[in-house]
């Protein structure tokens, strides 16, 4: 292993795999990093690297995702972190995710990076989720993992590329896109968003700047994908959302508060309890994450509070709470409007742009047809509701 990942060994890292001399090993190990560390003779792998802020936006979704197999995987699990178990495939957009099953009832996941995912990104991954434990946030995130050699990375190399891998804790619970809505879980999801939020508020790195197009930031980059889009009224509401988002929010977007935060909270990355479907119990997949404006955070949550008869039904109890903890600024509710259709037509463009890439075999296109088929529904449906009926409806959620 290259000493460049040979990182600080923050307290609260599971440590797994070993037992008997193994334990004595890691203890030895453990005190001389400790050591290290007071000598200032270890540095983390952000002190070295930097970040191409110039790269394509596409690269990362446009390239298949690293497909290692079950034999090499498991001999990686087994010679960096002494697992062995029953291995089964996670759906994953860009990255190779496997869930890990030992023996003995516990459950991890393997990330395999994708190969044009820079290494610093990868890294700012890893530091924001021992951010978040060391902050000791009531959300529960994935717990790094580290390998028998306490690093909380490692590599694997299929010939061609060569992969960062780390390895997570697999957090128990029924993804929220598998339960019926509720005003109930929407207001727990805004003190959940909130809380992490807090969590996040003062972390930086260097990696914090990730390239992808589903940062809302890059969104007038997707405009030349919008003729994926066949059908013409669709097409025409979509351009007319980013016309929307150009000119009344994009600008302002400087003068915003901003911060590192999750920039994904579907309903497949949030779990609830398995005995009350209202309560939160965890946040996975901070893949998407980077610094953008907080309140572009908040939309995007927002977009998934889907409801037809009344689209406020869940946004509303959602903006509540979130605002409760931490309070909007009279900005931030002015724009949300845009913010969210914003986020509906990347989700509603950017599907139907792998779909003709990819074709309809693709994995990740089926879950995402599955999971997002009503995104552009729920887009007609606020494009309907107008600007000012759904500020209104925001400025009294928020008590104003």
């Amino acid at each position: 292993m290259e000493k460049r990942y040979l990182l600080e060994w923050p307290t609260g890292i599971v440590n797994t795999g070993c037992d008997g001399l193994g334990k004595s090993l890691l203890r030895v190990m453990h005190s001389n990093l400790v050591e290290m560390q007071i000598d200032r003779t270890v540095h983390r792998m952000t002190n070295r690297l930097t970040l191409n802020e110039s790269s394509d936006p596409l690269a990362s979704i446009s390239t298949r995702a690293p497909c290692f197999a079950t034999t090499e995987i498991r001999e990686l699990l087994l010679d960096h972190y002494g697992l062995e178990g029953e291995l089964r495939d996670l759906v994953s957009e860009r990255d190779q995710n496997v869930r890990v099953r030992t023996p003995s009832g516990e459950s991890f996941v393997l990330k395999i990076a994708n190969a044009t995912e820079e290494p610093v990104v990868t890294d700012f991954q890893i530091e924001a989720l021992l951010h978040i434990q060391s902050a000791n946030c009531d959300v529960r995130v994935p717990e790094i993992v580290t390998t028998l050699a306490g690093a909380v990375a490692t590599k694997i190399s299929d010939g061609e590329a060569t992969h960062v891998v780390r390895l997570v804790t697999y957090l128990p619970g029924t993804p929220v896109a598998d339960v019926s809505s509720s005003a109930e879980l929407a207001r727990n999801l805004g003190d959940c968003l909130a809380k992490l939020d807090l969590a996040l508020c003062d972390f930086e790195h260097p990696g914090d700047r990730q390239v992808l197009l589903w940062d809302m930031q890059r969104a007038s980059q997707m405009r030349s994908l919008i003729t994926h889009v066949a059908e013409p009224d669709l097409r025409t509401a979509v351009t007319q959302c980013l016309d929307e988002f150009e000119a009344n929010a994009l600008p302002l977007f400087s003068q915003l508060r901003s911060q590192v935060a999750h920039n994904d909270l579907n309903p497949g990355n949030v779990l609830v309890s398995c005995s009350d479907h209202s309560r939160v119990t965890g946040v996975i997949d901070f893949g998407d994450m980077v610094r953008v404006p907080l309140i572009v955070n908040v939309a995007i949550a927002a977009s998934y509070l889907r409801s037809y008869a009344d689209p406020l039904l869940f946004i509303a109890p959602f903006i509540a709470a979130y605002n409760q903890v931490t309070p909007l600024q009279e900005v931030e509710k002015q724009l949300l409007y845009d913010l969210v259709r914003t986020r509906l037509i990347t989700t509603v463009v950017l599907l139907r742009w792998r779909l003709a890439e990819r074709g309809e075999n693709d994995a990740y296109s089926q879950e995402a047809l599955a999971s997002e088929r009503d995104a552009e529904k729920f887009l007609l449906r606020l494009s309907a509701l107008r600007r000012v009926r759904f500020v209104e409806a925001i400025e009294r959620a928020c008590g104003a």
